[in-house]
């Protein structure tokens, strides 16, 4: 239920829940950054009638609506590196191609499952103030997740050259994201079997193999 419906009501937490209030405040702010789809669309009073609390209660656990929007992205995008991480461990680990490819799919797999987080991790980040340098980007994990799946794959072979596990790391991430950004934004692109076929062909142009 979003906040334009009305006030959630929610059983208070135990003494020692606070954790689970946090936890439900991030995923308020989630359901609300996803209707409105900016976070100048929402404010901590809003968050507080979605998650059934009490403005105050925010203030708790996040000092300001900045920085609830930054632990929310540090939240998601340290799912999505620790479901790469578990892909890439589930394979052979003898086999680092199949690590690097089920890290892939992975990532593939939940910009398709859940598109519109997906594409806050993009678009939220930016409309913030900056942290200080001395705290990592929220897409930190996801950039280590990558470098861990292809480090490895890059050990065993010549035929990649790029031999810089970061910049290949990079240059394979921005590909796939530019392959969603085209598949969401072109009109004439409307099948997801196109984009299984877009990324098989980045795959084969970037490493030499499918």
């Amino acid at each position: 239920m979003s906040a334009a419906q009305g006030t959630v009501k929610r059983v208070p937490n135990r003494w020692g829940e606070g954790q689970r209030l946090r936890e439900e405040i991030l995923h308020a702010a989630s359901r609300l950054l996803e209707e409105t789809g900016s976070p100048e669309g929402i404010s901590l009073r809003a968050v507080a009638r979605e998650a059934g609390v009490t403005a105050p209660a925010i203030y708790k656990h996040f000092k300001d609506k900045t920085e609830l929007m930054w632990t929310l992205l540090d939240t998601v995008n340290a799912t999505i590196a620790e479901r790469m991480r578990a892909a890439r461990q589930s394979a052979p680990a003898e086999d680092t191609w199949a690590g690097l490819r089920a890290t892939v799919d992975a990532y593939c797999d939940f910009a398709l499952d859940e598109p519109r987080r997906y594409e806050l991790l993009f678009r939220v980040g930016p409309s913030l103030p900056s942290r200080p340098e001395s705290v990592p980007h929220p897409m930190q994990p996801v950039l280590d997740a990558w470098r861990e799946a292809v480090a490895p794959y890059l050990r065993e072979t010549e035929e990649v050259r790029v031999t810089d596990d970061e910049r290949l790391a990079k240059v394979l991430w921005s590909a796939l994201h530019g392959q969603f950004g085209l598949w969401w934004n072109v009109s004439d692109i409307t099948d997801a079997s196109e984009l299984v076929g877009a990324r098989e062909s980045l795959l084969l142009a970037v490493f030499g193999r499918q």
